[in-house]
């Protein structure tokens, strides 16, 4: 054989592989799928918004944005459950098991309101956080169901209302202070960034159920 069409068969076969690599590495990476889906809800990513349907992918990186009396629940790569009420903002940034390396889940809420069923951790260590970061504190998760909302219950720009449903615990953190949830029915108020989260207090039951109708279906 021609060792110049030989090279050349080598350099356009290495050139092949190095296109479909490139590909690969570009495609979005799958968080998870939209399991229940009402009314008009977009998807972003790095393009023009995107209707989801039922059976759709949600990306890591995806901005989800959810219209007026819309809703949507999504099964996500580390078993967690999620439901966004109308007129949300969510930004998927890492869920665990969506790559090789990525132990821990990380999401954003910039407005609306949102239920989560967590998986319970299999350990106490740092990688295995569940976490949704907020313009005014950050929530973190353990193995819980739990509601959290901005601006939807109290009156006041940027406040944020949390509460457990039931489970293993819920912490809300700023720089001004911490405050753990411990049992089902407790929650916890944020009024602005540099206020730290109110002490824990039972909801009363018309505050849970105008939370729950938030994202009820």
């Amino acid at each position: 054989m021609n060792p110049v069409s030989l090279n050349l068969k080598t350099i356009a076969g290495l050139c092949l592989t190095l296109l479909m690599a490139a590909a690969q590495a570009a495609s979005p990476i799958v968080a998870g799928y939209v399991t229940k889906v009402r009314g008009e809800v977009l998807a972003t990513l790095e393009a023009s918004p995107q209707p989801l349907a039922l059976g759709h992918a949600l990306h890591l990186g995806s901005r989800v944005l959810t219209g007026p009396n819309a809703r949507l629940e999504a099964r996500m790569k580390d078993g967690s459950v999620l439901t966004l009420g109308e007129r949300t903002e969510f930004v998927i940034e890492q869920v665990s098991g969506a790559t090789p390396t990525s132990q821990a889940t990380r999401l954003e809420l910039l407005k609306g309101a949102f239920r989560a069923i967590t998986p319970a951790p299999e350990g106490n260590t740092a990688a295995q956080q569940w976490q949704v970061r907020t313009p005014v504190a950050i929530i973190g998760v353990r193995g819980t169901e739990l509601w959290g909302g901005l601006n939807l219950l109290d009156a006041g720009q940027d406040t944020l209302d949390v509460v457990m449903l039931e489970g293993k615990g819920v912490y809300v953190e700023n720089s001004a202070g911490l405050t753990d949830l411990v049992k089902g029915g407790d929650g916890t108020t944020v009024t602005g960034a540099a206020a730290a989260p109110t002490p824990l207090k039972p909801w009363p039951d018309h505050k849970l159920r105008a939370a729950l109708e938030t994202v009820s279906w």
